[in-house]
C-alpha cells in the first residue's frame, strides 16, 4: 500500500476574497513548492470550488487540485504550509488515501 494525497487549493486570497494571483502563476508556484519539499512530481488539475462561509455567503472560486502519489504526511504538511503562505490561503483541504499503485 502506498499513500496518495490530494490537495484542494482555492485561489481566492484569504484577505481580499478575490483571486490576486493568476491561475497560471499559481500553477508555477505550486510546481516549485511540490519539488521544493522533495516530491518527485504531482498532477495539477484546474477546478471550480464552491463553499459557504459561516455568515452564509456562497463563494465560487477557481481552484487547483494537486494529486501526489507516494506521499508522506510530513512532506505534505510542509507543502501545505508553504502553499498557504505563498498563495495567502487560510486553509487547504487534504484528502489522504491508501492505494495500490505501480509505475510500469
Amino acid at each position: 500500500m502506498i499513500k496518495k494525497h490530494i490537495l484542494y487549493i482555492g485561489l481566492n486570497d484569504k484577505d481580499t476574497k478575490q483571486q490576486e494571483i493568476t491561475t497560471v502563476d499559481a500553477y508555477k508556484i505550486i510546481q516549485r513548492a511540490v519539488l521544493g519539499v522533495g516530491y518527485d512530481g504531482a498532477t495539477i488539475t484546474e477546478a471550480t470550488g464552491i463553499y459557504k462561509h459561516d455568515d452564509g455567503e456562497i463563494v465560487i472560486e477557481k481552484s487547483l487540485e494537486v494529486s501526489i502519489l507516494f506521499a508522506t504526511d510530513d512532506k505534505t504538511t510542509q507543502l501545505v504550509n508553504e502553499i498557504k503562505h505563498l498563495l495567502n490561503q487560510e486553509s487547504i483541504a487534504v484528502q489522504k488515501q491508501n492505494i495500490t499503485s505501480d509505475l510500469m
